[in-house]
């Protein structure tokens, strides 16, 4: 005689805490934002540079942005924390053989504009510039129980008010987003 078997997993009734983030195309995908600084850019009055997103970077409204997307799943209607934090201490590096040696450019020569404030303004990242911090906040807020979206497009711009030496330069910043 067979018998049946059956597997029963609990979890309890309290829902689990959700959070995701894209920055950018989705899945795995690093974007890139290149700053083309032309030499009639430099001299004799430095302009600043938008910068240019990868081809892989969805196409977003404005144009030229990089968007950012936070979505929370609360379970505490008392209020939970949700916190986007940015990375930006390790600079942009000259790449070897262009010319520039070991010159880095800190990344607070990179500002953005925020663009999509539109469901809850004040939980938006807001205008500013990369301050070179290893945990640079971009936002912080609570929210009661349910689930909350921030999307914002980032325009990033080079302020190019130093001259450094020609060549070409990488850096990355590393957004992360928490519910404690």
């Amino acid at each position: 005689m067979d018998y049946a078997h059956a597997v029963f997993t609990f979890s309890g009734y309290t829902p689990v805490r959700q959070i995701t983030m894209r920055v950018g195309a989705a899945g795995a995908v690093i974007n890139t934002v290149t700053f083309n600084v032309a030499g009639a850019s430099v001299a004799p009055s430095p302009v600043a540079v938008i910068g240019t997103p990868d081809a892989g970077t969805p196409a977003t409204t404005p144009v030229n942005g990089t968007e950012v997307t936070l979505t929370a799943g609360l379970v505490n209607p008392g209020g939970q924390r949700v916190t986007l934090t940015v990375n930006s201490s390790a600079g942009m590096s000259c790449v070897a053989g262009s010319g520039c040696g070991t010159t880095v450019i800190p990344f607070n020569t990179v500002s953005w504009t925020s663009y999509n404030h539109v469901t809850f303004p004040t939980f938006d990242i807001q205008n500013g510039t990369f301050t070179g911090a290893t945990n640079q906040q971009l936002t912080n807020y609570t929210v009661g129980g349910g689930s909350l979206t921030m999307s914002n497009v980032l325009i990033f711009q080079y302020n190019n008010a130093t001259l450094y030496p020609a060549g070409q330069y990488r850096g990355r910043v590393i957004y992360t987003a928490t519910i404690p």
